[in-house]
């Protein structure tokens, strides 16, 4: 007689049809339960097994195409959720800017001597130094996914290049926004979209 559990466990492989590759050994588990719960009394179950082996076949075109399209489109998805969270960074940096310029603090530092060169250098540095806090934090999430496009071999150094360079170029497109807007929290909304229509339809 078969146990309820072990009907159960067999039901599940003969019907469960999601776990393709987990079959064979769905499968094995349930035939070396049979079998060793039909030994004759007194016979060891480590003694009695069925081995199985599992040569799956090779797959079609249209498998393949679809596991490449799939394969792609989670790639992009991944890639848009990177632009969308890092669209919100250069955008703040345009605040402090702007309520520098309101409150007439620029003006003050500007009057007391400051060169408008150093000024601009100096913000462009800090802001960097802020930027990469996020991208190294980018990267670890990258590596501890192992999502292969991003952190292949290969692929690692070109993230890395990408992520860096992208805030050396947007950062200094944000700053003539800080003459435009006189309310940081309008500016930081309206930057964050602009940097996201680029970075989605540059991605698409």
């Amino acid at each position: 007689m078969i146990s309820v559990p072990l009907l159960f466990l067999l039901l599940q492989v003969w019907f469960y049809n999601q776990a393709w590759h987990g079959m064979v050994s769905f499968l094995s588990v349930a035939n070396n339960g049979i079998l060793r719960g039909n030994l004759p009394v007194g016979e060891d179950p480590r003694h009695h097994g069925i081995s199985v082996s599992n040569h799956p076949l090779n797959l079609t075109k249209e498998q393949l195409s679809y596991m490449a399209m799939a394969t792609t489109s989670t790639d992009v998805v991944v890639s848009i959720c990177v632009i969308f969270a890092m669209s919100f960074i250069p955008a703040s940096f345009v605040l402090f800017l702007i309520q520098e310029r309101v409150s007439k603090a620029k003006h003050l530092q500007f009057v007391s001597g400051v060169n408008p060169t150093i000024y601009w250098l100096t913000n462009f540095v800090w802001d960097m130094c802020n930027y990469i806090v996020p991208c190294f934090i980018v990267i670890l999430i990258f590596l501890c996914f192992q999502q292969k496009a991003y952190v292949s071999p290969p692929n690692l150094p070109a993230l890395i290049l990408l992520l860096l360079f992208y805030g050396w170029a947007i950062t200094p497109m944000m700053y003539p926004a800080s003459f435009i807007f006189s309310v940081p929290s309008t500016a930081y909304v309206v930057l964050t979209c602009i940097n996201l229509f680029i970075g989605i339809n540059g991605s698409v």
